[in-house]
Parts: structure tokens; sequence; C-alpha cells
């Protein structure tokens, strides 16, 4: 009975906070709004409800889905990673065209790539181009949660990081793309934010693979957090070992849970509940920047982000902030250090062994990678083509997949430069 009383009076609170920031956020986002002119949706014109009315079957359909309603085809491949993952690629399929790889971010899939439609989104352009796309999903999301040996409600499933990624997805997928692919010996590759992370362990672990890669485009790339300003992550990381190990105790490994009924509550909540409010976490988080975001767009996104990856990563990502290097994973033990990496303490992995063409995408306004932890990072890259810094001082992390104007800030500079590579120019 007390433990009842305890948990209404828990949910009372929660509901009120979140009545509150809704209206307090709500009145921030229309005077963001009001100031940057608003926006209109590339999906059609009309208010935010008849979007919502008129789409309603298109907010949570899978990713193929996503690519044959736009008269796309679409086909759905599955890559065994050596350590027993079954991962999920999609494909956009041209045969005899260059392929391409795009790896999305922690939290995402494969329809970071396409959600904003042909006329903005990368996988899609790149296909009018005439280049096999291939989007893949990484472990742990809702597309790739198969494993030869174990079950998604184990704790052995969900014990990998980015580091396991550079390590068997990554590998898996680019040797799996060239065998499907005649006369090519290298791909295309472009990542966001974890995709950039995993890619530059492969590198740095497995420097063999560079050989096949083409050009690697970064698109506001994690890897050093000694700069980074987010109150919501500092506050995080400053209870991380406490709150991982709360998890941990719950039998909880997975982030976020992944499940029908909790997808429907996240996405009802953030979509028509407390919308504001989910608007302007997200904001806090990734940087503030409403002129790029378009809110209406909202139900969309709920509907297809936080696809699931493991409490383990958030903790590996944790440790990076204020580290001062890029670390392998920290066991918290000195046994469980020698026996997973030779050594008292987690070692950096090797950077300059990344040789390979890198071009680098970032912004002043990222709340998950500043700007001069990126500089740190291409002075350490031994084969940067491209240093980028977006002369918007608001552009954030989300806007290199999410932006109103990603297509001509970002999308045509990027097929621009891959054109160039092919070429032999760059």
């Amino acid at each position: 009975m007390l433990r009842s009383c305890h948990l209404r009076y828990c949910y009372g609170i929660l509901i009120s906070i979140f009545i509150f920031c809704d209206t307090a956020s709500g009145d921030l986002i229309r005077g963001g709004q009001k100031y940057f002119g608003g926006c209109q949706s590339d999906h059609g014109e009309g208010s935010k409800l008849s979007y919502i009315v008129q789409n309603i079957y298109f907010l949570i359909p899978t990713q193929p889905d996503l690519i044959k309603k736009y008269g796309y085809p679409a086909e759905t491949h599955k890559i065994q990673a050596k350590d027993g993952f079954v991962l999920t690629a999609h494909r956009i399929p041209k045969p005899g065209g260059q392929p391409v790889l795009l790896v999305h971010g922690l939290l995402d899939s494969s329809v970071a790539y396409v959600i904003l439609g042909p006329k903005k989104s990368l996988g899609f352009l790149l296909s009018d181009l005439g280049y096999d796309v291939w989007l893949l999903n990484t472990r742990g999301n809702r597309y790739s949660r198969k494993h030869k040996r174990y079950h998604r409600y184990q704790p052995q499933f969900w014990d990998f990081s980015f580091h396991e990624l550079g390590m068997y997805d990554l590998p898996a997928a680019i040797d799996y793309v060239l065998a499907r692919s005649k006369d090519f010996e290298q791909i295309h590759y472009v990542g966001h934010s974890q995709g950039t992370t995993s890619f530059f362990v492969m590198g740095s672990e497995k420097p063999a693979y560079m050989k096949k890669i083409k050009l690697m485009q970064a698109l506001a790339p994690v890897v050093f957090w000694d700069y980074i300003d987010s109150p919501i992550i500092l506050t995080f990381v400053k209870y991380l070992r406490p709150l991982v190990f709360i998890a941990k105790s719950f039998g909880i490994y997975e982030f976020p849970p992944e499940n029908e009924v909790w997808r429907s509550l996240i996405q009802k909540i953030c979509s028509f509940v407390f919308q504001n409010t989910c608007t302007y976490f997200l904001m806090e988080a990734m940087g503030v920047d409403y002129a790029q975001f378009n809110s209406s767009l909202l139900p969309l996104f709920t509907g297809h982000a936080s696809s699931g990856s493991s409490v383990k990563s958030l903790e590996h990502f944790g440790q990076q902030i204020h580290s001062g290097g890029f670390f392998k994973y920290n066991y918290y033990s000195t046994w469980e250090n020698r026996r997973n990496h030779g050594a008292d303490t987690p070692p950096q992995y090797k950077l300059t062994n990344v040789d390979c063409k890198v071009a680098l995408y970032y912004s002043k306004n990222d709340r998950l990678t500043s700007d001069k932890d990126v500089v740190r990072l291409r002075d350490i890259l031994p084969n940067v083509v491209l240093d980028y810094l977006f002369p918007d001082p608001l552009y954030n992390h989300i806007n290199f997949i999410w932006g109103n104007d990603v297509k001509t800030v970002l999308n045509d500079r990027v097929i621009e430069l891959m054109r160039k590579v092919d070429n032999g120019e760059v």
C-alpha cells in the first residue's frame, strides 16, 4: 500500500513537471520559430495536424517501406559478424554502381539516411546519381537483434560497445558489400556520430581495411570529448558508474527498452502530449537550433529514433568524456583490463593507422562533439582531404541528418567530394 502511494506520488510529480516544461518550452520553441520564420516539410505543405492525419500510416513503417514509398527498389540483407551477431543491411540497389556504405549514429538506424525523403536524404540522392547504396544497421538496434548463440533477453547479448561495432560489424559489412559488387575493390563510407567512432576503431585495430575504403566522410565525428559542454551529458557522466550499476542490478542491459509498448508510449508522449518538452530536451542535448528543426516531423522522428543500443555503449562513451584520449573500454578492474587489454589500464586506439582519405564535417554548436576536439582529431589523422567547419554558428548534432537545409549545406558537398575522388581529382 505504501509503495503504491509512493509510486502514485512520483507519477504525479513527473506529470506535473512535464506539463510545466511543455508549456514553458512551447513558448521558447514558438519564439524561436517565429524569429527564424518557421519551416516546411519535404513531405508536403499544410499544418502540423494535417500532416500527422494524412500520414498516420507512415509514422512507424519499416525502413524498406520508407524506401518503396517513394518508388525506389529496396532489398534486405543479413550479414553475419564473426562473433555471432546477425546484422541487417538495407540496400537501394544499383547493379554496377559504385558501392557506398552509410552507417548511422548511436540509438539510430538505417532510416537516418532516407527519413527526409528523396529531395533531401543522402541515401536517395546517391541512388539518383547511380551509386549502389547500402544502409547498415549496427548490432542492438531494432533491425539487428539476432545472435547465433544469445537471445536478446540475455546479458551476453548486450555485452558490446562501439568497440565491437568497429571490430566486427563494419568489417563484416564491408566484406559483404564488396563480395556483391563486381569490379569494385573499394567502397565509399559515410558515418554519422557513432558511425564515425566505430570506423576509427576499425581503422586503428584493423588497418588492412583502410585499403578497402575509397573515401571516409565523417559527419559530426565523435572521438575526443575533452571540450564537451552539454549540461545533460555532463550530469549523466557525473553519476555514470552508479547509474550503470543500478541498471544492471535491475537486469537492464538495453537502452532504451525496445518493445511495442515502450515505442508506442514514447511516440505518443513526444508526438502529441508533450511535444514541446521532447523538442526542448532534444535541443538541449544536441545543441539549440530551432531554425533547422522541423517540429512537425517529430512524430516521424520519434517513430524511428531511439532504435536501441546497449547500456555498455553509453558507458563506454561516458568514459571518454574529459579522459584526455580515445580509450578502449575500462572494466574498472585491473584483472579484467589485463585479461581484455593486456594492461592494467585501457590503452588508446591508434588513430595514426587510419590512413585512408578522410573528410571531416563539424560545427560549433554541436554539444556531442566540440569543434576543438575535431581539430585535435584532424591533426592526428594522416590523410585528411577535407576539414569543413560549418559557418552557421547554430548548426547542431542532429542537423547532419534531420536539418531543414541538410541537402544544400551538407549532402551536396558530400556528393561533390565523392565525385572528385571517383574522378581522381582528390
